[in-house]
């Protein structure tokens, strides 16, 4: 006779193939609401927007969709990241990208634009803002009535887990993004600011490890023990799953800040903000 143990056990202890009800469960596979009645929320920028070495579900939309749903219950969006690795705004400008985007999505109501570390690289700090400004006036030449919001970029702890002063040179560029800001009226989520305030309160773990190139990152604590004393093992510019979380939240303060507690959409009409 053959023991239970010993035959196949598709269901490994399972009742069914069927995954359970829960409020996980029920989050994670919701579908979204249709776009026509919904808020549309996109991210542009680059590799620290992106997230690209991140599974979806960890990656910058999610982090900012899970949040959002818990700080304004009940109220339709939808979230889309179109930041790309590397890609600048001038880059984003000349891809012509934009200008399609309205075939998929027909209004954008909220924009959060993090640009900075590739184009201090690239266009240095006036061609950055110069470029930041000729999308700010493409998207609201192509959506009308849409919030922009602007945000720095990360700050790094050097000399403790950086091997060199990288703020020194994003400062400036994050400064004149902060008056060019200011002189349009364009709100700022201050990620730069933030994070700093953050290491400085001890909470400095919020970066990726590893060389940037993707098969060397390493995306959590598992190899500290053994290099831990060297900044090179933590010389690299990304946010971690921590970090992703704490922009998302400084996003939402900031877009409650701006809008108040009721989003954006074509339901409700764009009167009611």
């Amino acid at each position: 006779m053959i023991q239970s143990h010993e035959t196949p056990d598709p269901l490994q202890g399972h009742p069914s193939r069927e995954w359970p009800s829960t409020p996980y469960s029920d989050e994670a596979r919701a579908e979204e609401p249709p776009l026509e009645t919904a808020c549309c929320i996109v991210l542009l920028g680059g590799c620290t927007v992106s997230a690209s070495n991140w599974p979806p579900a960890m990656r910058s939309e999610t982090q900012l969709a899970v949040r959002l749903r818990r700080s304004l219950p009940g109220q339709p969006f939808v979230v889309r990241n179109l930041a790309e690795a590397g890609e600048t705004a001038g880059d984003f400008v000349a891809s012509g990208r934009l200008s399609q985007l309205s075939k998929s999505l027909p209004h954008v109501d909220v924009a959060f634009l993090r640009y900075g570390i590739a184009d201090r690289k690239k266009d240095g700090v006036q061609g950055c803002i110069e470029n930041i400004r000729r999308l700010c006036e493409l998207l609201e030449r192509q959506y009308p009535g849409i919030t922009l919001i602007l945000e720095t970029d990360m700050w790094v702890d050097y000399p403790a887990h950086y091997l060199w002063d990288r703020n020194t040179r994003l400062a400036p560029l994050f400064d004149a993004l902060r008056a060019f800001g200011s002189t349009r009226g364009y709100p700022i989520v201050d990620i730069f600011q933030l994070v700093e305030a953050e290491t400085k309160r001890g909470n400095w773990d919020l970066r990726v490890r590893g060389l940037p190139d993707p098969e060397h990152t390493i995306l959590d604590d598992s190899f500290d023990p053994f290099f831990a004393d060297d900044p090179a093992f933590f010389t690299n510019i990304h946010p971690n799953s921590k970090c992703l979380g704490l922009i998302a939240d400084w996003e939402v303060a900031h877009l409650k800040r701006v809008l108040g507690d009721r989003l954006p959409n074509y339901h409700y009409g764009r009167s009611d903000r």
